[in-house]
């Protein structure tokens, strides 16, 4: 385990475009928390120090670097003696049933893991990244995307039941659908589940074969068209500020972080 903390603090908060999901992050956290459930999915990753987790029946080292899973509705208790420090997502039922669920007819489960406890180093890393980057993500797209890099990851390789993967036959008329309106809407904070009822597929289905076909997700294409049009603005002459806010980014230090990454120089450069 590692070194012992000591100031004590817990952070909360939500998505405002995105509804069941609740982020918490814990440090020097020493009080032990009694037997309890919850209605949601908890996933927490141990940042630092350590503990145990109470769980059907078994106890289980949750060491530094550690990430363990709860079931909603499973009675279970945390306690540490050295205090850690621990990133959680909660995430309501139904959210992991619609992220999941591989086409619109198909039957909604919940995926179950038999071990609570993770340590794979790919799927912790599109953990962090979900937790750490939820507040400056400018785009309901690319928080959805994210999410759900991570839990497919997660349930294809750990859960009692993995995903469906079979490729259906209507999905080229439907990409082709889907692309045509993120260029027409492309300063329009899109959702999964807008894009998903435009073609009949579910979020997941849509995103997985729209990402095969295209080369990216949905959230990446549609940014790399607000920097196609923000370059058309910049070369008319008009302010930066602008720019950002006509190409739908949240605000310039949006826009420079991404046009900065595609372009390799500023805006103001460019």
């Amino acid at each position: 385990m590692g070194k012992k903390i000591k100031k004590e603090q817990i952070d909360v908060w939500r998505l405002d475009d995105i509804d069941g999901i609740e982020f918490r992050s814990g440090v020097a956290v020493k009080e032990p928390y009694p037997k309890h459930w919850h209605e949601e999915y908890q996933f927490c990753f141990i940042e630092n120090g350590g503990g145990e987790l109470t769980y059907r029946g078994a106890s289980h080292n949750t060491p530094e670097i550690s990430l363990f899973i709860v079931h909603p509705g499973e009675v279970h208790s945390n306690s540490t003696e050295i205090g850690c420090s621990f990133r959680s997502i909660y995430v309501q039922p139904e959210v992991i049933k619609n992220t999941l669920t591989d086409s619109e007819n198909s039957k909604k489960t919940l995926p179950f893991f038999p071990n609570p406890m993770i340590f794979d180093d790919e799927i912790i890393s599109d953990y962090l990244n979900l937790h750490l980057s939820a507040k400056n993500y400018d785009s309901t797209l690319e928080k959805e995307n994210s999410l759900l890099k991570m839990l497919t990851k997660l349930v294809n390789r750990y859960a009692q039941e993995k995903i469906n993967l079979e490729i259906f036959g209507k999905e080229h008329k439907a990409v082709n659908k889907i692309r045509d309106y993120i260029i027409e809407h492309y300063d329009q904070n899109i959702s999964l589940k807008k894009l998903s009822k435009l073609v009949s597929l579910s979020p997941f289905h849509m995103n997985r074969v729209f990402s095969q076909e295209i080369g990216m997700p949905p959230h990446a294409f549609q940014t790399q068209v607000r920097i196609a049009k923000a370059k058309q603005l910049i070369r008319k002459g008009l302010p930066l500020s602008e720019v950002a806010t006509t190409t739908g980014f949240a605000d310039q230090s949006h826009f420079n972080r991404h046009f900065k990454k595609l372009m390799k120089i500023t805006p103001s450069e460019y």
